[in-house]
C-alpha cells in the first residue's frame, strides 16, 4: 500500500510545495494536489505546482484531481506528459467531474453535461497520450464512473466517506485498484486501499500523521521488500 498526503488547494502555492517537502522528508510516498478554479483555492495549474514539487523531492506525484470536463484533453496531454518526462516513474493522473456550475461556466461548459464529457474527454486524453502512466479516475456520486473505470482498467479513488460503488468497481474490474482521500489515517486504513492519501494542512500535520503511521503499519520501516519511501 501507497501512504501519501495531499491538500485540496486551498493554500498560497508556497505552503503547498511546504507540505510535499515535508512528506518526502517523512518518508511518504506520494504527493498529491486538487485543481480547482474559485477562491480560496490557489491551485488552477496542478502540473505546475507538480513540476515545482518534482524538483524539490523524490515523491510520486499525483492530482486529486484534474478535470476531465472543463480542460481540453489536448491540452491535458501535452501537460502531464510534460511532468511526466520531468518526472519519470513517478506521475500519475486522477481524473474527476467537478461539481461547481459556475466554474463549468467559465470553460463554457454546462454541468448537465459533465457525464458524458467524461467518457468523451477521457477517451480522447488517451488517444493524444498513448504511452500514459496510470490513470485513476475520482468516484463520488456516479456508478458510471466506476463502470468506467473497471472496464479500462484504471483505479478508483473515493473519499473515505463516499464509498458506496466500491464493491460495483472491485466486482467488475479484472485487476482492481482503489484509491481512498481522507481526513483521518484510520477511516482511510479501513477501507483497505492500494493507495491512501490523507489531508494536510501545515508541515506539523505531516509530522503527526507520520508518527500515526509508524504506529498503525510498523511494518513500512521493517520490511526488507520496503522501497526507499516506505512502500511495502
Amino acid at each position: 500500500m501507497q501512504i501519501g498526503v495531499f491538500t485540496a488547494g486551498d493554500l498560497p502555492p508556497s505552503e503547498i510545495v511546504a507540505l510535499a517537502i515535508a512528506a518526502d522528508e517523512a518518508g511518504f510516498d506520494v504527493f498529491a494536489v486538487g485543481e480547482h478554479h474559485n477562491p480560496p483555492y490557489t491551485s488552477s495549474c496542478p502540473a505546475t505546482l507538480l513540476a515545482h514539487v518534482a524538483a524539490r523531492t523524490t515523491l510520486r506525484l499525483s492530482t486529486a484531481t484534474t478535470l476531465i470536463t472543463t480542460n481540453d484533453p489536448a491540452r491535458l496531454a501535452a501537460e502531464y506528459a510534460t511532468l511526466a518526462l520531468l518526472a519519470p516513474g513517478r506521475t500519475d493522473v486522477v481524473l474527476g467531474r467537478g461539481n461547481t456550475a459556475r466554474v463549468f461556466g467559465w470553460f463554457g461548459k454546462e454541468i448537465e453535461h459533465s457525464l458524458p464529457l467524461t467518457v468523451e474527454h477521457y477517451l480522447e486524453l488517451k488517444t493524444f497520450w498513448p504511452d500514459r502512466p496510470y490513470l485513476w479516475h475520482a468516484c463520488t456520486r456516479s456508478p458510471e464512473i466506476a463502470d468506467l473505470a473497471a472496464e479500462h482498467g484504471d483505479g478508483l479513488f473515493v473519499f473515505s466517506d463516499q464509498t458506496e460503488h466500491l464493491s460495483r468497481y472491485r466486482d467488475q474490474a479484472a485487476r482492481p485498484r482503489v484509491g481512498v482521500l481522507a481526513n483521518e489515517l484510520d477511516e482511510g486504513l479501513a477501507q483497505e486501499p492500494d493507495r491512501l492519501l490523507v489531508k494536510v494542512r501545515s508541515p506539523a500535520d505531516v509530522e503527526k500523521l507520520g508518527s500515526a503511521v509508524c504506529s498503525a503499519l510498523p511494518h513500512r520501516h521493517s520490511s526488507p521488500d520496503s522501497v526507499r519511501h516506505g512502500t511495502s
